[in-house]
């Protein structure tokens, strides 16, 4: 009694556990066909599935009898069981999505460190640069230079998003699961999209001064160039030159850029063009691999949050920009006082980047635009 207590139960479980129980309990084999019929009636299911040759449903119903006395039930393998269509519930099609490159880049490259949650502001410091030295045969001059420290400050915000499994529906683990996927995605979405283009919206006031975040693109000091339009085949031959000056004039006017540091991001309407043929020979190279020729380039790579046509080189290093992180994604269920109601739970991080300029306004980020 107790095992088809159980049989019957299962079925609120899903599917699948229900199947276990019912392979892993021979006894049940007994009473299986009126347990089913039972427990599909009550929750007015279909047990029985008729597909024709081309596997297409022509009837179901969920009485065996009823099958029989309308001449719809048959004895092979057109009539089967719901659990022979379970691969249907196990294959869930969720929303295609690009990969997002720019916060997992500053990871990899170890330009991340620890902060406090409960750090409202997070900041660094930049030195004033010293004056030419001397050079004499009789040293005479000894009046030293001191140092004057900058500070720059950037809000630390938590990125969050919320879900609620219903009451009822919280038996299904498919249900947390997909949820957690989901918002985990649309918190890493916010965290890239600040990163790339900022956050003007949020400001905290410091010592007198409102701080805001600023990202590669909207940042003050960033250097700025113009390339044209990439997308337009006469201008194909002028990308690998345009890239050389955008890089040139980061030494040339910001201080200059370390070998093989700079990551080149580019939009998704620019991806055909990064993959096309360098040059008539084809299969010689495409415009991708002859870039990566330039010393300075460490790696290309595809920005999901970076406007069409605008392109960006980042200088991967810490004197450029870091990720404070006093939480890496997670996700935590809300604690319930009813338990009639849903379940809410929340998937949230607090990071932020500080992209950084020294005393004379220099930074190691170039955005270049269509002119």
């Amino acid at each position: 009694m107790n095992t088809q207590l159980n049989a019957r139960s299962s079925f609120g479980a899903g599917r699948a556990e229900h199947a276990a129980i019912i392979s892993q309990a021979p006894q049940a084999w007994a009473d299986y066909a009126t347990n089913h019929e039972q427990v599909f009636a009550e929750n007015g299911l279909n047990k029985y599935v008729l597909v024709d040759k081309d596997k297409n449903i022509v009837a179901r119903n969920s009485q065996s009898a009823e099958l029989v006395k309308n001449n719809l039930y048959v004895t092979n393998a057109a009539t089967l069981r719901h659990e022979d269509f379970m691969i249907i519930q196990q294959v869930i099609t969720e929303v295609r999505r690009r990969k997002l490159n720019g916060i997992a880049d500053l990871q990899a490259a170890g330009l991340s460190f620890p902060a406090d949650i409960s750090t409202q502001i997070i900041g660094t410091e930049n030195i004033s640069e010293f004056t030419e030295a001397d050079q004499e045969q009789n040293p005479t001059g000894f009046n030293g230079d001191d140092l004057v420290f900058g500070e720059i400050y950037v809000p630390n915000p938590i990125t969050h998003k919320s879900f609620t499994v219903p009451w009822r529906q919280q038996g299904f683990s498919y249900k947390t699961s997909l949820g957690l996927s989901e918002s985990v995605r649309m918190v890493a979405e916010r965290l890239e999209e600040t990163l790339f283009n900022g956050n003007a919206k949020i400001k905290v006031n410091f010592n007198g001064a409102l701080q805001s975040i600023y990202g590669y693109t909207t940042h003050p000091y960033r250097g700025t160039t113009t390339i044209s339009d990439w997308n337009v085949s006469t201008n194909y031959d002028k990308i690998v030159n345009e890239v050389i000056s955008a890089v040139g004039k980061m030494f040339t006017e910001q201080g200059g850029v370390e070998m093989d540091s700079v990551v080149m991001y580019f939009p998704k309407n620019l991806k055909p063009v990064m993959d096309r043929d360098y040059s008539s020979v084809k299969g010689d190279k495409t415009v991708k691999q002859r870039l990566m020729d330039i010393p300075e380039i460490k790696d290309i790579k595809f920005a999901e949050k970076l406007a069409d046509n605008n392109v960006l080189f980042v200088e991967m290093l810490a004197r450029t920009v870091q990720l404070g992180v006093a939480s890496d994604i997670v996700s935590v269920p809300h604690t319930k006082t009813n338990p009639m109601a849903g379940q809410p739970m929340t998937t949230y991080a607090a990071m932020v980047q500080i992209i950084k300029s020294d005393s004379a306004g220099n930074t190691g980020i170039m955005h270049a635009t269509v002119a």
